[in-house]
């Protein structure tokens, strides 16, 4: 298949299996990501949501290997076409990453260096990985410049990141990202601050890159209206856990945990107009006091006696739900 958004091929490029991520904390024992299980094939785009604290973000961290203390993956596997990442040293670390796995941050300030130029920055990238001289350095970072958007990008390069607006920021390090033939990119909110029309631009680009170069793409966000425009599959996250995964059409239209279909609910466009909008009642739990079984319980209107105890993930027909009951079981009832 070649379709933006789906995989071109069955290899997958990205595979992780019961990845755990634990901060050690004078409190307690926070287990931010607990048994996260997906894998990603070349040209493949999926969304991870959830609300704000349900692990997405250190999910995303995990997976290069950029969790500082007092957190630390305590256990799992991360595989970059066959390559175990977890328990790879500094050194085996800073080889892959740029070069063949990267991440574009939610802030590119944070990214981008102020007091260099754009094509300082994407020279001292491209040569972290490879010798290369200044001119071939400078025609590779303008043409993955032009690649993303970015008009009279050999100018372009000229700029400080303060001379560029924030939709153009992004599009740098997007640009960055992709220096190498990257080919598995972990974007964590990148477009949450930019207004709506850049957001499409940008979600338009990748899905473009994703097509045309093969890039394997993991979406973070907690927006379900834009992941669903962008992403094939979806992974909705909660307390540390995929709670259901499965192709991103299916998933919206019958959702199968309690979680996801609340979340569907709390969409402006699910709303009617005049009415308020409905909402989740209560607040994500403290990783560091998750309640007895389901950690979505307290929060549940569909919750019994059977959530006292720890749900299993249930696959069947390429969805998968960690739920003791489903939204098609209540409506039958």
């Amino acid at each position: 298949m070649t379709a933006a958004g789906k995989p071109i091929s069955e290899a997958p490029i990205l595979e992780v299996r019961d990845l755990a991520t634990h901060f050690f904390t004078r409190a307690g024992v926070v287990k931010a990501v607990d048994g996260v299980s997906f894998s990603l094939n070349r040209g493949e785009i999926i969304g991870l949501v959830g609300e704000s604290g349900s692990g997405k973000s250190v999910t995303g961290f995990s997976l290069i290997g950029l969790v500082d203390p007092p957190g630390r993956i305590v256990g799992g596997s991360v595989k970059l076409e066959g390559q175990e990442l977890v328990g790879l040293n500094d050194a085996g670390l800073r080889k892959v990453r740029g070069a063949r796995i990267a991440m574009v941050f939610q802030d590119p300030m944070v990214t981008l260096n102020p007091v260099l130029t754009i094509g300082q920055q994407m020279h001292l990238a491209l040569a972290a990985h490879e010798s290369i001289s200044k001119r071939a350095a400078r025609a590779r970072s303008a043409e993955a410049l032009t690649r993303v958007g970015i008009p009279d990008a050999p100018a372009r390069l000229d700029a400080y990141p303060h001379q560029f607006s924030g939709g153009m920021r992004q599009r740098v390090a997007i640009a960055i990202a992709l220096l190498h033939g990257t080919k598995a990119i972990i974007a964590d909110e990148p477009t949450t601050a930019l207004d709506v029309s850049i957001q499409a631009q940008i979600l338009s680009e990748m899905r473009e890159l994703a097509r045309e170069m093969g890039t394997a793409l993991v979406w973070i966000s907690h927006d379900l209206s834009t992941v669903s425009t962008l992403a094939s599959r979806i992974l909705v996250m909660y307390a540390g856990r995929i709670v259901e995964e499965g192709p991103t059409a299916q998933v919206l239209r019958s959702p199968r945990h309690p979680y996801t279909a609340g979340l569907l609910r709390s969409l402006p466009a699910m709303a009617k107009p005049g009415t308020d909008l409905e909402q989740i009642p209560g607040t994500t739990p403290s990783l560091l006091d998750l309640p007895e079984g389901c950690p979505f319980r307290p929060r549940c209107d569909r919750a019994s006696e059977l959530c006292a105890k720890d749900p299993p993930m249930t696959r069947a027909d390429d969805r998968g739900y960690r739920c003791h009951h489903t939204l098609e079981e209540m409506v039958s009832a």
